[in-house]
C-alpha cells in the first residue's frame, strides 16, 4: 500500500543524505584548501596503465622509535615542491609558517598517509602519467585543520 512508498522514500532519502554526508567533507577540502605536493615512490606502471585505482606509498621516511610505530600521528611537512616531513605530533600541531599538517599513521620506519593512498586514474591520465613515472609528485589540498584530499598527480620536473 502506500505505506510502502512512503518508507521507500524515506529510505533513498536517508541515502542520498549519507552519501552527500559523506562526499562533502572531501569537496569542502578540496575547495578551501591549500595545494601542497609530496613525493611518491615509484607507481608499477600496469596499476597506472590499467586505469584503475593505484596505491601510492608515499616517499617520507622518518627515524621512528619502537614505542611510536603503529599509532595516529599529525605529520607537519615545510611547504615546498615537494613538501618535506619536519616532524610528527600526537596532538594537532602548531604550524609555522610555510608548514602544512595532514593526519597520518607511523609504520616501521615511514609515516602512511591512509587517506591518500589510492588514485582513481582514467587509462589517458594512465598513459600521460606513464612517461614520468619515476618521478611523480601527489597533489594534495589540505587544511589547517590538517584534512587532505589527493587531488591529483603530476611529474616532478616542471620542465618539458
Amino acid at each position: 500500500g502506500p505505506g510502502m512508498t512512503r518508507r521507500h522514500w524515506f529510505a533513498v532519502a536517508v541515502a542520498l543524505l549519507a552519501m552527500l554526508l559523506a562526499l562533502a567533507p572531501p569537496l569542502w577540502v578540496r575547495s578551501t584548501g591549500h595545494e601542497v605536493t609530496l613525493p611518491i615512490r615509484p607507481v608499477d606502471p600496469l596499476a597506472i596503465f590499467r586505469g584503475n585505482y593505484v596505491d601510492l606509498v608515499y616517499d617520507i621516511s622518518l627515524p621512528i622509535g619502537p614505542d611510536e610505530r603503529d599509532r595516529s600521528v599529525y605529520a607537519v611537512f615545510a611547504d615546498g615542491r615537494p613538501g618535506r616531513l619536519v616532524r610528527i605530533s600526537d596532538d594537532r600541531p602548531e604550524l609555522a609558517d610555510g608548514e602544512f599538517c595532514i593526519r597520518a599513521r607511523t609504520g616501521y620506519d615511514t609515516v602512511a598517509l591512509p587517506h591518500l593512498e589510492q588514485f582513481f586514474v582514467t587509462p589517458e591520465r594512465g598513459r600521460e602519467l606513464e612517461m614520468h613515472l619515476t618521478e611523480l609528485l601527489a597533489v594534495i589540498k589540505v587544511t589547517d585543520g590538517c584534512r587532505a584530499v589527493l587531488v591529483d598527480l603530476e611529474p616532478r620536473s616542471t620542465t618539458g
